[in-house]
């Protein structure tokens, strides 16, 4: 049952990406566009609703702030691509790229509040300078990183590859010590001095996992959404300070339930890819290509979107 699953979710991840490079995915691109602008003229009903004091009204604002999130994560943007990527090309586990995913959708929530209520505070910026502020620079910003990111990947992985191939065959472990020592091979202690050499392989990826987690975090969230500053402006003027801030954390909620989705389909297409390699005898090598695979697709969809400016 797992495997069919896994198959199904590494076919479905292959037409969708194949959709996405022919432009069949503009259709739902235009639609939520269109959802974000009603949206937006909903947000702004609803907060004239909430100061006038009317009952349920911020249940119902905060409803449509996840509303909002949601059809934005659906719509282009460069934060579930590279989720995505990363998760396909990495053997990240699913747990904690699902985490990531939560993390920089509430990340990017934080930096929206933090840039309207430090531009406010401090810098007495206005709407429009906020705005400006948020869709251009930090956009920029923003795509600049998730560039170094693909960069990165794409060095990874080549590196990987260049290794197995001088890797010999039957590997025995030998060392260029003046010393002749044997290692335990789980935590990399020799056995003969009692000391260790280096890292274990686990260590190594751990430092890998955390590394990537604050660049991948860091990378979303440097560019908070649209609708999280429109939503931040108006109830600052509206005196709705705790409310809005409230709402801009609900929506990254609702951009979290796609961006979470995104990363378990592109995990799940990982391993059900493995595992139709590992049936077909090619599954060594394939992870480091699988790497520098994502790391290109990274790169080339920063650069096309850093073009839009």
């Amino acid at each position: 049952m797992r495997t069919a699953i896994l198959s199904i979710a590494a076919l479905a991840a292959l037409v969708l990406l194949v959709l996405w490079g022919m432009g069949g995915l503009d259709g739902m691109s235009d639609w939520a566009q269109a959802a974000q602008r009603r949206f937006q003229a909903q947000l702004a009903d609803g907060l004239r609703a909430l100061h006038a004091g009317q009952p349920g009204a911020l249940l119902a604002l905060w409803g449509m702030c996840f509303a909002y999130g949601f059809v934005h994560a659906v719509g282009p943007g460069h934060g579930k691509f590279l989720v995505g990527a990363y998760g396909a090309g990495t053997q990240v586990p699913l747990r904690r790229l699902m985490g990531v995913s939560l993390g920089a959708s509430l990340a990017q929530g934080a930096s929206a509040v933090a840039l309207v209520y430090g531009g406010v505070l401090i810098f007495n910026a206005t709407r429009a300078g906020l705005q400006h502020t948020g869709d251009i620079w930090l956009d920029r910003a923003s795509l600049l990183a998730i560039a170094a990111i693909g960069l990165w990947l794409l060095w990874r992985g080549a590196r990987r590859l260049v290794a197995q191939r001088h890797l010999q065959p039957a590997h025995a472990h030998d060392h260029a010590h003046n010393h002749d020592h044997m290692h335990n091979h789980d935590d990399g202690t020799c056995e003969s001095c009692g000391h260790r050499h280096g890292p274990t392989m686990s260590e190594v990826a751990q430092l890998h996992d955390w590394r990537d987690t604050a660049a991948l975090i860091s990378a979303i969230a440097i560019r908070p959404c649209t609708g999280a500053l429109f939503l931040l402006i108006l109830t600052w003027r509206m005196g709705l300070v705790w409310q809005g801030m409230a709402g801009a954390m609900v929506m990254a909620l609702g951009t979290a339930s796609v961006t979470m989705a995104v990363a378990a389909l592109a995990v799940m297409a990982r391993e059900g890819a493995l595992g139709w390699a590992s049936r077909m005898g090619r599954l060594t090598g394939l992870m480091p290509l699988f790497e520098v695979v994502a790391g290109v697709f990274i790169v080339i969809l920063a650069l096309n979107m850093l073009k839009t400016f």
